[in-house]
Formats: C-alpha cells, structure tokens, sequence
C-alpha cells in the first residue's frame, strides 16, 4: 500500500517542470498535509505528506530539498540540480497548497498539525 501512495507522489512531482523563481532562505512551508489529488472530477485522498526545510517525506521516503522558493504566492522546493519537486500556490496563510498538474489534474496540500 505504501508503495501505490508514494507512485502517486511520485507521479505527481515528477509531472512538474522547470518553473522560474527566485530563490528566498527560509520561506519554505513546513507542517504535515493531506494531499487530496482530483483527476477528471474525481477527488481521493492520496497520501500525508510532510514538509519541511531539508527534505519532503511521505512514509518512509524522502525527496532532499536544496532550496525553498517563493514568489507571486507560490512555493517551489527544488532539488540539488535545480529540478522542482513542489511548486504550488499557497492559500489560507499556507494551510492549503494547490498544485495544478498538466495533464494529470490537481492536488490539494491540506495543513492536519
């Protein structure tokens, strides 16, 4: 089961491209979220995912992250190679992320601690 949630994830960040941004210390948004994906108007709840300065977990996986941008109310982690892992748009004061994915649908960040 761990192993179909972190596909999805996988799946997920891997659809995101190169987004342009500057990079800002510190303005990464960190908390545990439910991560709801919606696909041709279907909505699951796919996975919890954590977030934090150094690195995105879900389950017993991490992605490292290098650096944290934000900018336009947006925040984009991205890798050592300058590869985006997360770009999303933060809304309610970064208890909610909505990330669009072309192609794929949305997924929905939601702030449970």
């Amino acid at each position: 089961m761990n192993t179909l949630k972190l596909t999805t994830l996988g799946i997920l960040l891997a659809a995101l491209g190169g987004y342009a941004g500057t990079a800002l210390a510190g303005n990464g948004i960190e908390g545990t979220f439910d991560m709801t994906t919606e696909a041709m108007g279907v909505k699951v709840r796919s996975t919890t995912v954590e977030l934090t300065p150094e690195f995105i977990r879900e389950g017993d996986s991490k992605l490292a992250i290098a650096t944290w941008e934000h900018k336009d109310g947006y925040v984009t982690a991205r890798d050592k190679n300058g590869g985006t892992l997360l770009h999303a748009r933060i809304e309610d004061g970064g208890d909610t992320l909505i990330q669009e994915i072309e192609g794929i649908g949305t997924a929905t960040f939601t702030r449970i601690d």
